[in-house]
């Protein structure tokens, strides 16, 4: 009995503390798609549940389920048990002794910043091709005499060039702040 216990329980280090999927990623891959398949049965039950067949579908999904975990903490108990091979059991294991601990968040920031940095950099080349444009219109109604026009579309210009500078100036302020990051 206590061996097939032992098979439910969540895998741990030697000093007793639960190990995290983030030790192995196909560990995590299989307990993800094991959630997953769940709520998707679940919803698909719950929408279509006048159909027969769900009495069957249910258990199977289940024991699927069940399997997909079991494969998931046999991974992370092996990744354990390397990690303190290759470490020792005396010494901390490596995840502790990383620098730095990058969750979600820190992911979802970078992407967020990188999207900006590149949004930022397209406003500006899509100002400074508006600025060129409106250089060339207000060249060539200077040509043909229309100095209304002119003025117009030099002011144009001259909007869509600070625009670019106050983008540019945003940038150099956000690198001072944070320092070089992309």
């Amino acid at each position: 009995m206590a061996r097939v216990t032992e098979m439910f329980r969540r895998p741990r280090w030697s000093d007793g503390r639960v190990v995290s999927y983030r030790q192995d990623r196909v560990a995590l891959g299989f307990h993800l798609l094991s959630l997953a398949s769940a709520i998707t049965v679940l919803i698909l039950w719950m929408v279509f549940s006048g159909w027969a067949a769900w009495w069957v579908l249910i258990p199977v999904n289940a024991a699927i389920n069940i399997a997909l975990e079991q494969i998931a903490k046999i991974r992370s108990r092996r990744a354990v048990l390397r990690v303190e091979a290759i470490s020792g059991v005396e010494q901390a294991p490596i995840t502790e002794q990383a620098p730095v601990e990058v969750g979600i968040e820190d992911w979802i920031n970078f992407k967020n910043k990188r999207f900006i940095k590149r949004l930022d950099d397209y406003v500006i080349r899509y100002c400074d091709r508006n600025a060129a444009k409106f250089m060339t219109r207000a060249e060539t109604a200077e040509v043909s005499g229309d100095h209304k026009s002119a003025a117009k579309y030099l002011r144009k210009a001259e909007r869509e060039r600070r625009q670019a500078q106050k983008y540019k100036r945003g940038i150099e302020r956000q690198d001072e702040r944070q320092g070089r990051f992309f």
